[in-house]
């Protein structure tokens, strides 16, 4: 949120300065572009994705793309694989049977991963050694969740704590696992507002906060094992997530 708002902040200023240090322009008599006019990059942000956040739960993004310059617009693609990364093994977890010195917990897990493929275009706006920019791209491609449960036994001991224990190893629930696996069509949109900072006449370091929505049209289910029938048959949904942050090596040529 506060990167939203520092951008928000931000951009009358940068979009009010005219000063293109480092871009040369081309007249081709039909319009003004860049002499070097295509970009080609990757996204550094998997890089430095455990200095920039201490969340268990994050998302990653790892990207290639490619821009072509039209003056005072870019048209881009870019092929991306986006995933849901953890440091835990769990998403949430329940009590499902208890005795007097002993409690067993239903664990329950999603992973995610999806490719997709985007193309749009982006407004720029220069000043001085930097540059500003807003984006939309359209977003096609394919995902996959993988579900599971497992369960974990507690006993308590004599301070009156819970503490997890082997002793139930060979009981029936400690031995019941589930697993799904679901596939989607994957569609959608996102927004883009980023910085350029030219390094030099043919790099460019690029700061881009994207907001994106997507739709997931369910293809197939399938369903590895759920002896307790935890698992209804998903439809399609979709999400919002409020924005990756990118931080993308761009080369000029």
């Amino acid at each position: 949120m506060k990167s939203i708002l520092f951008f928000t902040l931000l951009m009358p200023f940068l979009f009010s300065a005219q000063d293109t240090t480092y871009v040369s322009i081309v007249d081709t008599n039909l319009y003004l572009h860049e002499s070097e006019r295509n970009y080609l990059g990757i996204n550094l942000s998997p890089m430095v994705a455990g200095l920039l956040t201490n969340l268990n739960d994050h998302d990653i993004k790892l990207s290639a793309l490619y821009k072509r310059n039209f003056g005072d617009f870019n048209i881009r693609f870019s092929f991306n694989y986006l995933e849901n990364v953890s440091n835990s093994d769990h998403d949430f977890n329940m009590p499902v049977l208890t005795t007097d010195t002993s409690i067993f917990y239903r664990y329950f897990n999603t992973d995610y991963n999806y490719f997709d493929l985007r193309f749009g275009l982006e407004e720029l706006r220069s000043f001085s050694s930097t540059r500003v920019h807003i984006g939309l791209d359209a977003i096609f491609g394919f995902g996959q969740q993988n579900s599971n449960y497992f369960h974990r036994s507690y006993k308590l001991d004599s301070s009156g704590y819970y503490l997890s224990n082997s002793d139930f190893q060979n009981h029936s629930l400690m031995l019941t696992n589930g697993q799904r696996i679901s596939n989607y069509f994957v569609s959608g949109l996102d927004v883009s507002f980023g910085m350029d900072v030219f390094l030099s006449e043919s790099f460019l370091v690029t700061f881009q906060l994207t907001p994106q929505f997507n739709y997931y049209i369910f293809r197939s289910d399938e369903l590895i094992d759920d002896p307790l029938e935890e698992y209804i048959q998903y439809g399609s949904y979709a999400d919002f997530k409020l924005g990756y942050f990118d931080i993308q090596l761009i080369y000029k040529f």
